[in-house]
């Protein structure tokens, strides 16, 4: 241990598990140690609100929780920092400037990005959010205002594709000009049950939004998506909503990571090759199981996660994750209504979009959020 007379124990990252984690700092008796949460913004939004940010339902300080503010309500020492490595021999985290971190337990809750499944530098992706809203601000608009038709083509139509495809027409559906197509190498939302599915259909065609099913982008040329039937699309702008990707730095570190460089853990969510780190949240993977990249797993996770790092810190044995076998689905329609799904119950319509946003802002209730008008899109916090 670095640290003989108390521990330090590092979150890293301020996803939904590790926010969670802190709020139970709060409330739960611990074994004596030093935590500190790192991360490279004061602000980490919730997933679950951000169409309805893109669409204009909600602010952008409804939908992120001050971490800042948090760890000091935790007692927790907050780092602004921005992590590029780990260095499993030493026990210390590697950020971008140089800096080291040691830590005796580290939690990763770095989240994910967008898979770039195509080379094209003039592509905006939906992770992380905050570049892609900066991108949604003022220029966006004019542009489209200037002229008589306006293609913008969404990659991906999964929960994320779907939900940002009718969250940007809402926001944008007094211009006329503004054409939105999603492209898909399959059909929407892969892995939904067909009448959730069909319900989304119908909502996107209603809007309108074009689907391109089965269109698989093989080629993006002077502003086209070229797809392996030689299919073309000419765009404006284009959004990548594909599936999820990690960061580089843990596949490039000694720890073990999944052939798409995602942590690999046991069901305690600790580590297959380090037992002093823990992993949760869209850069964990199991190795005896796969689950979608979804916020809700990351919610569950970190009850699990908090007393596994309790217990390790005890030398208690410690407990394993155990996920739901169905869990509740909620898609914004982003003009009021949504579609909600578990197992085999499917439904859709205004009450469901007033239950999500209940729930949302339950959720958000529990924590800080920025002042009014602290988040402007400039590239700082």
């Amino acid at each position: 241990m670095t640290n003989t007379i108390k521990p330090t124990v590092v979150l890293a990252g301020g996803g939904h598990a590790h926010a969670l984690f802190l709020k139970r700092l709060q409330k739960k008796q611990t074994p004596p140690a030093h935590f500190i949460l790192v991360s490279a913004s004061r602000y980490t939004p919730y997933s679950g609100m951000l169409p309805g940010v893109i669409s204009g339902q909600y602010s952008a300080e409804q939908s992120h929780i001050d971490l800042e503010l948090l760890a000091h309500e935790s007692k927790c020492r907050f780092l602004k920092a921005t992590i590029s490595g780990v260095d499993t021999k030493a026990n210390e985290l590697i950020f971008l400037n140089g800096d080291r971190l040691g830590y005796d337990i580290v939690s990763i809750n770095t989240g994910s990005t967008q898979a770039r499944v195509i080379d094209t530098k003039d592509s905006i992706t939906i992770k992380p959010i905050r570049p892609f809203l900066s991108w949604l601000g003022q220029p966006l608009p004019e542009h489209i205002k200037q002229n008589e038709s306006f293609t913008l083509a969404i990659m991906g139509a999964g929960a994320a594709g779907v939900e940002v495809a009718m969250a940007l027409h809402q926001r944008f559906k007094h211009l006329h000009s503004l054409k939105i197509h999603i492209v898909t190498a399959q059909g929407i939302l892969k892995g939904y049950p067909p009448k959730v599915q069909k319900m989304a259909k119908e909502e996107i065609e209603r809007k309108p939004i074009k689907i391109h099913t089965h269109f698989r982008v093989t080629e993006v040329k002077d502003k086209t998506l070229i797809s392996d039937q030689n299919d073309r699309l000419p765009y404006d702008a284009l959004i990548l909503a594909t599936s999820a990707a990690p960061a580089r730095w843990p596949s490039e570190s000694s720890l073990a990571t999944s052939p798409e460089g995602f942590i690999h853990v046991n069901p305690m969510l600790q580590s297959v090759s380090h037992d002093n780190v823990f992993a949760c949240g869209d850069v964990a993977e199991f190795t005896h199981s796969r689950q979608a990249k979804s916020g809700v797993y990351a919610v569950r996770q970190a009850p699990t996660l908090f007393q596994n790092i309790c217990n390790i810190l005890e030398k208690k044995t410690l407990e394993p994750y155990r996920p739901q076998k169905q869990f509740l689905s909620l898609l914004s329609c982003a003009d009021g209504r949504a579609i909600a799904s578990r197992g085999w119950f499917s439904t859709r319509g205004r009450l469901i979009w007033l239950w999500k946003n209940w729930i949302d802002q339950r959720f958000m209730a529990q924590f800080p959020l920025p002042a009014s008008g602290s988040m402007e899109f400039n590239g700082s916090d």
